[in-house]
């Protein structure tokens, strides 16, 4: 018979308890390993999961993860990807963005790099792009406008994702801030920017619906052309019809000229401007009997980037417009109806920022 001395009883004790102790917590951290292999996994299929969309030229856009580097050289994007609040992967922009005063001050309010002038400019123009520049940009995703198909073709062909846009209609100004949302991985915010607009609009054909006749408007283009206008198959006809008015131009030709008996033939009841003076109007002899003329019914759709109509903006031009005509709305309560806004699109400080004097 032999013993084991009390320090070795104690000894094997602790080591049976141990593993019993082991045995027992293995089958928990079984299960905690199995979870986070499952995360991870669904982490990296997250990643890895391709995301498509068809852009307006009908081209199949694919990217294997949300894009992180996007060169972005169609303006009004531009302005979808901050409302998007993806404007932190911009690496590359439209040198108009620089170039055009009020551009440039809009964008350095939203974006800190833009009034440093620190972000690139790979293309000077619709059909001037540098090459060389925006792949030294490493892109994995370009949006751009139709116009530069050899552009287009090689970075294509170089397996680099282009999304073709336009925005001409509020219906595909929708789909392709849908689109780049996707693309970017920001659905759920673009999803809240859609409804609120889309409440708005509904908020002007219900109203639409307690109003009689429709005015008519004429509209006329910026920087002084007030005879170059816009036909029925425009952008611009696109907000007077969600306003709840009507053109008073007929034709399909998108941008028309006319002559001050042909204005006057017309006699539209409201005329519309683009970041003009109305005082071109008013102070020509000419038009001195215009219904619109002596009623004082001419509106300047100003500053241009609050309204731009190729973006989901065109509801807040729609929103003005509609607002200007039928409700004869004060100037305070048209800046409120901008603040709101804005400040869904951009953020309390932008808004502010992009109403100030």
């Amino acid at each position: 018979m032999w013993f084991l001395s009390l320090p070795t009883v104690f000894k094997y004790t602790l080591l049976l308890l141990s593993g019993m102790a082991l045995i027992a917590c293995q089958p928990h951290q079984d299960l905690k390993q199995k979870e986070q292999l499952k995360f991870e996994k669904s982490k990296i299929n997250e990643s890895t999961t391709a995301l498509s969309v068809v852009d307006s030229s009908g081209y199949s856009v694919r990217v294997n993860r949300s894009a992180q580097r996007v060169v972005c050289l169609f303006e009004s994007g531009c302005d979808g990807l901050y409302m998007l609040n993806q404007g932190d992967k911009i690496v590359g922009i439209p040198a108009v963005i620089y170039q055009q005063p009020e551009l440039y001050h809009a964008y350095s309010i939203l974006d800190p790099r833009i009034k440093a002038k620190q972000i690139a400019t790979p293309s000077q123009g619709s059909n001037a792009t540098n090459l060389e520049s925006l792949l030294l940009l490493q892109p994995d995703l370009v949006i751009m406008g139709g116009a530069e198909k050899q552009t287009i073709t090689i970075l294509r062909q170089l397996n680099i994702p282009v999304y073709i846009m336009q925005s001409e209609t509020y219906t595909q100004t929708k789909k392709e801030l849908t689109d780049i949302a996707l693309l970017l991985g920001a659905v759920t915010r673009a999803k809240k920017i859609l409804d609120y607009s889309d409440a708005k609009i509904a908020e002007i054909q219900r109203d639409i619906k307690k109003t009689g006749n429709r005015q008519t408007i004429y509209y006329a283009w910026s920087s002084g052309r007030i005879f170059s206008t816009s036909g029925t198959k425009s952008n611009t006809n696109e907000f007077i019809e969600l306003a709840g008015a009507k053109n008073v131009v007929k034709t399909e030709t998108n941008q028309p000229n006319v002559n001050p008996e042909t204005l006057i033939e017309w006699n539209p009841d409201n005329i519309v401007l683009w970041n003009t003076n109305p005082q071109l109007i008013y102070q020509r002899p000419e038009l001195r009997l215009l219904k619109a003329v002596k009623q004082k019914r001419v509106f300047n759709l100003s500053p241009a980037f609050i309204y731009n109509p190729h973006t989901i903006k065109i509801m807040l031009t729609a929103l003005s417009l509609h607002q200007h005509i039928y409700a004869d709305s004060p100037a305070y309560a048209m800046k409120k109806n901008q603040y709101e806004v804005l400040n869904m699109l951009y953020g309390s400080t932008a808004a502010q920022a992009l109403l100030a004097p």
